[in-house]
């Protein structure tokens, strides 16, 4: 990786100092520092990669074995509770009939809370799907209701502008039309 950084650097200077060669602007010397500055921030980038890399040698050199393994037993159980609980938010949120986004957004640590999240969410909001178990009675009266008027797609009513629709189907007198254009005032 640094080879292809180093190679980069190297186009850059050709880049920065062929750019002027008909000597009619005077931007070359902003060309050389723009490349020396990046040169020197990729330097600086490749020398804080080495020393964080010998700095995480170092600590670890300092831990024994029982703290190395220590530190990745609390991360593997903090990634197994992690798991477990969201786990539980999707099996409660199926339970209560919520989709897997809505489930995810349960709060609670232990069944029982997350159960009353649940409940609450449904009475806030009503329920995700038209199939749930306790709702059916009432999804099928839902679904007898009438739509409000002014709610879903508005209906289109399109004419072609070369050939404009009229109901009348009378004609247009072209001479009836120049007399009353003739008649208004300028």
């Amino acid at each position: 990786m640094a080879d292809k950084n180093d190679d980069t650097d190297t186009d850059m200077d050709d880049d920065a100092t062929s750019t002027d060669t008909d000597g009619a602007g005077g931007d070359d010397g902003s060309q050389r520092a723009l490349a020396a500055e990046r040169r020197a921030r990729r330097t600086a980038e490749k020398t804080l990669r080495e020393l964080q890399t010998k700095l995480q040698g170092l600590e670890d050199k300092d831990k024994t074995e029982t703290q190395r393994l220590t530190d990745a037993v609390t991360v593997a159980e903090k990634r197994a509770h992690d798991a477990e609980q969201s786990l539980l938010r999707i099996e409660v949120g199926a339970d209560k009939g919520l989709s897997v986004a809505q489930a995810k957004r349960l709060v609670g640590a232990t069944r029982e809370e997350l159960e009353a999240d649940a409940d609450e969410l449904l009475s806030t909001f009503g329920a995700a799907s038209a199939g749930k178990p306790e709702n059916d009675a009432g999804s099928a009266a839902a679904a007898d209701k009438p739509k409000p008027a002014g709610r879903g797609r508005p209906k289109e009513d399109l004419r072609g502008g070369a050939s404009p629709n009229t109901d009348s189907g009378d004609k247009v007198d072209p001479g009836k039309l120049a007399a009353s254009i003739l008649e208004r005032p300028f």
